[in-house]
């Protein structure tokens, strides 16, 4: 009897022991299941993206691919060579590796979006999405910074720019028009930042010289200028900034000058408007000449905000300092403009109904403390020189 009872003991261990392993066994062939599904889920959704841009896309050169991507096909093809290289196809769990020409495009979806690349993206695509954005982003930004934001660290470099603002714009002996801007941007989970501050020079053709980003939206622009490494450079011209020169047609000798606002301080390397209600015809005349030159900054912040939506939207998803995804974001901008200068294709054309709400909608309007903007050196006087310049030829013209 006592035996009988053992062996039944042992039988039920047995049965609860093969229905303990057939359940895990089904629990892991389910998973298997989902898994597999997943990743062809996310395949599938990465071919989406292909067929769906491919669709855009009437012949090589037609600028309906600038709807998807911002750009032309070529130009495309001319980043995924500059990047290819470090670029390794990435090792997922997809049962096929996405290769760099669709984690290119994924990137830059994201940038141009600021959104994940797909309409619902489900928590198990993140990982794989976002270790593409962790890896291209940078790559993009170390392959594009030394060619397309190269800082100016030569007088033949600051020469080229000034001789690009009197081609075209008339204004002579010019390195540059300077501004800051705080842009509207959503909280970051992580951080609660709302807003951010973009300091930049910008050349003749409306490409960025110069770029810093801060987070630090409790000062203005005159503070950011006053505290940041540009200033000191310009103070003591490590930089290589030329020494005054003639100005063309003319005996009368001017120092090479930014172009800013009314929030700069007026100094001998910086030419800011005349202020006031009661101006003379010449000072007018003056602040025209400043402020047609002045709006190539304007208008390639409208540029960036048009084309680049990731900045003014939340950081959520991809573990990466923001100023490293806002500065590749202006290395693009460069590349395009380099491009649609070479080729002659503008993608960059905004209706003018336009301007104005995207300003309205991405930057901040500053009220502008007159306490820190105080002139300094010899402004005045490089701006009272300038100011009898336009007069002179201004009268000889109208002559």
């Amino acid at each position: 009897m006592e035996s009988r009872k053992k062996l039944c003991a042992a039988l039920l261990l047995m049965q609860n022991n093969y229905l303990i392993a057939a359940h895990m066994l089904k629990k892991q062939s389910r998973r298997k299941r989902e898994l597999g599904t997943s990743k062809d889920a996310l395949q599938r959704d990465l071919a989406d993206i292909e067929f769906k841009m491919s669709r855009e896309i009437v012949d090589e050169d037609s600028v309906l691919y600038g709807r998807v991507l911002r750009m032309t096909p070529e130009q495309f093809h001319l980043i995924l060579e500059m990047v290819r290289p470090v670029m390794q196809e990435q090792k997922t769990p997809l049962r096929n590796k996405i290769t760099p020409e669709e984690r290119l495009k994924v990137t830059l979806f994201y940038l141009f979006t600021g959104r994940m690349p797909f309409r619902q993206t489900k928590p198990a695509y993140i990982p794989t999405i976002t270790k593409i954005l962790r890896e291209t982003i940078p790559a993009l930004y170390n392959v594009l910074n030394g060619d397309y934001l190269p800082f100016p660290t030569s007088a033949d470099e600051w020469k080229q720019i000034a001789a690009d603002f009197y081609d075209i714009w008339g204004f002579p002996n010019c390195i540059g028009a300077i501004d800051g801007k705080h842009c509207k941007t959503r909280p970051m989970a992580s951080t609660g930042d709302t807003n951010m501050m973009l300091m930049v020079i910008v050349d003749a053709k409306y490409r960025f010289v110069y770029v810093n980003v801060s987070t630090d939206t409790r000062i203005g622009d005159a503070d950011v200028w006053l505290h940041s490494d540009l200033k000191y450079s310009l103070d003591d011209n490590s930089i290589h900034v030329p020494p005054p020169a003639a100005l063309p047609h003319s005996y009368r000798i001017s120092p090479y000058t930014l172009v800013s606002d009314e929030s700069f301080p007026l100094t001998e390397y910086n030419m800011k408007p005349y202020i006031g209600k009661n101006l003379t015809e010449s000072q007018q005349h003056f602040n025209y000449m400043l402020s047609r030159s002045r709006c190539v900054v304007e208008n390639a912040f409208v540029m960036l905000a048009n084309r680049f939506r990731v900045i003014f939207s939340p950081i959520k998803r991809v573990p990466m300092t923001f100023s490293k995804i806002v500065l590749t974001c202006f290395c693009l901008h460069n590349f395009l403009r380099e491009e649609s200068i070479r080729t002659n294709i503008n993608l960059d054309i905004i209706p003018n109904e336009e301007l104005q709400r995207i300003v309205e909608e991405n930057f901040i309007e500053q009220v502008l403390d007159h306490r820190t903007v105080k002139s300094t050196g010899h402004g005045p006087q490089a701006r009272e020189g300038l100011r009898e310049y336009f007069s002179k030829l201004h009268f000889n013209l109208d002559d």
